[in-house]
């Protein structure tokens, strides 16, 4: 059986949710936490609070259920009343040595995060697919999957049963494909993109194809009959969705699985080039050059450890 290409995707930038804790507020309280490093998600387990983004007026009122996903690097402050000084995160979670947090009088209120795990490159391109922040209100995510993913969540978090901590991270992971479902099928409100290209059905074959056989030469005609498509027609949507051509998209994903495969190891990179298609060493080692910016060879060689700190 084909996978489907959207998992393909999140598996190739090794895209994971990691469930990190969350505090119990009650009373008045104000926290303020500084720019994140990665894309973070917080569900709103009980109760109501402000999010005030830095550099917008806005402040999003959060209530029991609600789901915010942020990709922007940009700080933000977690609060009853918008009036109060905050305190810094750091000061309140630096040797907490509990996964949720006391703050202020009570526990009416509670905040659940955690951060999205990719490597270097993964990062990038979902940070380049998404907008700089969702916010899925509880109306929305109601009774279905997304609503009891949450609910689910919000009980081994409470709960502190053995393995809560892996029970987390996995619905976490759960709760970000429905998130990513949510968000990408409404097409017309997401730039072009990988992610996407990954859920557009009339594209789905075609990828299925490119992505199930790298070491097939695709054509364009062989990727607009799997789609049912005109070559023009196929073309011209493809590039509308994904924001480069069909082929480019091909190129791209094979010197991404390259990437993958040197970083590991275990593998020449002849024999790398080979499974994604090229039959000379020299052509491989000139596209990765150019898509990758750095030479196969290096890669292999440091292990990718120089790209992912820079």
């Amino acid at each position: 059986m084909a996978r489907d290409p959207l998992s393909q995707t999140l598996e190739l930038i090794d895209a994971r949710m990691i469930y990190a804790g969350g505090f119990i507020g009650g009373g008045d309280w104000s926290i303020r936490f500084d720019p994140p490093r990665k894309i973070k998600f917080f569900v709103i387990g009980r109760g109501s609070c402000l999010l005030a983004l830095d550099g917008t007026a806005t402040a999003f009122p959060l209530e029991a259920g609600d789901v915010f996903l942020l990709t922007s690097n940009a700080g933000f402050t977690v609060t009853t009343d918008l009036a109060l000084t905050p305190k810094p995160a750091h000061a309140i979670f630096a040797g907490a040595g509990a996964a949720i947090v006391p703050v202020g009088q009570g526990d009416d209120f509670l905040f659940l995060g955690g951060h999205l795990d990719t490597d270097h490159a993964g990062g990038r391109l979902m940070v380049e697919s998404l907008p700089d922040f969702l916010h899925i209100p509880a109306c929305e995510s109601g009774a279905g999957r997304l609503g009891a993913l949450i609910g689910e969540l919000v009980e081994e978090a409470a709960g502190r049963a053995p393995g809560a901590e892996m029970a987390c991270s996995s619905l976490a992971h759960l709760l970000l494909i429905q998130i990513l479902r949510r968000h990408l099928a409404a097409a017309a409100q997401v730039e072009p993109g990988w992610l996407r290209v990954a859920c557009d059905p009339r594209l789905v074959p075609a990828l299925a194809l490119m992505q199930g056989n790298l070491g097939h030469s695709w054509s364009l005609p062989e990727l607009a009959r799997a789609a049912a498509m005109s070559r023009t027609a196929f073309a011209t949507h493809f590039r509308a969705v994904a924001g480069i051509p069909p082929l480019a998209y091909l190129t791209e994903w094979r010197m991404r699985q390259a990437d993958r495969a040197l970083r590991r190891g275990g593998s020449s990179v002849a024999e790398i080039a080979h499974s994604v298609g090229y039959s000379s060493e020299a052509a491989f080692s000139a596209a990765f050059k150019r898509v990758m910016g750095r030479s196969p060879r290096r890669t292999a060689r440091t292990g990718g450890r120089e790209l992912d700190a820079a």
